[in-house]
């Protein structure tokens, strides 16, 4: 070998003995590789021999080497109806030899599906610094058991714990209110008046708390005697679900009656305990032939001459039973002359009203008749109708004459209109006639006497007003006076010496 190999192998040595030992305060590198990487790859970074490991929260009972991670401790494993127990947990750092936490603040919080649900409570959350927490556990109906477990917001750390909650003894049932407290017969139904209702029961404690789990039975109380089709319960029996409640569904039979659904439950001693639900009304069945009635807002409208006058009619329903049809029939129309409203559905007054409109086809005396199905008198069922009948009055041309009544000091005036073939014919309704006197007293109360429209006219050509006057002294004759207004306005006037 040559010197210089000799050399070069020692300096390499020397060199490689340096970097083992970590070599002394004046040593450097001996070369440099002339890149900014250090040559780190695939290595570990040194750390400060000071720095301490990063906390590791757990949740759990005890602490150090007792230490159980992931259980809650409870004073009591198996409650009573609406028990109460306490609740402990330990929060330690698992990194260092589970020490318990006690150098910081801890906000602790519990939950449960019986919490979730409001059949339980605690208190939660719960702030330490000791790195200890305890709270208050209250069963309020919860059963059979429930897992209440122990978190901090942020941490996966956990703790739980069973606990075994005895069920309530059921003491009482207690009626709750009807979804319907009236529905309609069988087959009479409609969605705004169904036929059918559901009745619900709470089962409860001795301290009114609910009970689940409890069988109820049901049966009905009312119904008529032998009825072509019965009031029934769907189900007959059912269990209380975790709120203590208990549903059935009353489904109306063929007659009008009240009823109500009685539910019972057995106690733990074997007694029954029953409780009734509000009545439940079963009523109005289909129109029957003479319970239809037709009436008119106004049976003398002022519209020989006029389009777009306006008159209500209202059709009036009762069933067999004398009540009125509730919500569950269409009525429709029909007129001879001018137009109608062609439908309207039965309200719950068994009432419903539509609008006759002036205009052609134009007569006097248009018939107005509603159409419905229901019981015929003679029996079955089939088409009922009832109708009515306008006059059809006006304003054109009024003329008034005055003349002595039929009794003593009766005078009476009799007041015509003009119709579109021009001859004479009762007033409109509204029409005004105003007595006065000169010299004289009218002895009548009421001297201005109005044309109503509430029925048809008795004497179609003429109307007849009449008061009863007398003179102020008998030598001097008196004037007596008819004036008639018109609902347009026309007015026509009469004298009378009496």
């Amino acid at each position: 070998m040559s010197g210089n190999f000799l050399a070069r192998a020692s300096a390499l040595s020397l060199a490689l003995m340096l970097a083992a030992c970590g070599g002394d305060e004046n040593s450097s590198s001996l070369a440099s590789t002339g890149s900014s990487d250090s040559g780190n790859a695939g290595g570990s970074e040194e750390t400060d021999g000071s720095s301490q490991p990063a906390t590791v929260i757990a949740l759990g009972v005890g602490e150090g080497g007792s230490f159980i991670e992931g259980q809650l401790e409870s004073n009591i494993s198996n409650l009573p109806p609406r028990g109460t127990t306490s609740l402990r947990v330990n929060a330690v750092d698992a990194a260092n030899g589970n020490a318990i936490l006690d150098d910081r603040d801890l906000e602790i919080s519990f939950r449960s599906g019986c919490i979730t649900n409001g059949l339980a409570s605690i208190d939660t959350p719960i702030v330490t610094g000791s790195g200890f927490a305890e709270t208050t556990y209250t069963a309020n109906g919860c059963t059979p058991s429930d897992t209440i477990t122990a978190f901090i917001d942020g941490e996966q750390a956990t703790a739980s714990v069973v606990i075994n909650i005895d069920s309530a003894d059921a003491d009482r049932i207690v009626s709750n209110e009807p979804q319907f407290t009236s529905i309609a017969p069988s087959g009479s139904g409609s969605a705004s008046r169904p036929s059918e209702s559901e009745v619900s029961f709470t089962v409860v404690d001795q301290a009114g708390d609910p009970v689940p789990g409890v069988t109820v039975s049901f049966r009905i109380s009312g119904d008529a005697s032998s009825p072509s089709v019965p009031v029934t319960l769907t189900p007959s029996d059912a269990e209380s679900d975790s709120n203590g409640e208990v549903e059935t569904l009353v489904i109306a039979g063929s007659e009008s009656t009240v009823v109500r659904v009685i539910a019972g439950i057995e106690r733990a001693n074997g007694d029954t305990s029953e409780t009734q639900s509000p009545p439940i009304a079963i009523n109005s069945t289909i129109p029957i032939e003479t319970g239809l009635t037709l009436a008119a807002s106004n049976f003398i409208p002022d519209a020989q001459f006029t389009a777009g006058v306006e008159v209500d009619f209202t059709v009036f329903a009762t069933d067999r039973n004398g009540q009125n049809i509730r919500g569950n029939t269409i009525i429709n129309f029909t007129t001879t002359g001018g137009s109608i409203t062609p439908e309207c559905p039965l309200n719950e007054d068994g009432a419903c009203t539509v609008i006759w409109r002036s205009q052609a086809p134009k007569l006097t005396k248009p018939v107005i008749t509603a159409t419905t199905i229901g019981e015929l008198t003679a029996g079955g069922v089939g088409t009922i109708s009832q109708s009515s009948q306008l006059f059809i009055s006006s304003s054109r041309n009024p003329t008034v004459t005055l003349s002595p009544g039929p009794r003593t000091d009766e005078y009476c005036a009799s007041v015509s209109v003009e119709d579109s073939a021009g001859d004479a014919i009762h007033p409109p309704a509204e029409t005004e006639v105003a007595f006065s006197i000169n010299d004289g007293e009218i002895l009548s109360a009421e001297t201005t006497k109005t044309v109503r429209g509430s029925s048809l006219p008795d004497d179609e050509s003429a109307y007849t007003a009449c008061v009863f006057a007398e003179r102020a002294d008998d030598a001097t004759p008196a004037r007596l006076t008819v004036t008639v207004t018109t609902p347009e306005d026309t007015i026509a006037e009469d004298l009378l010496d009496i």
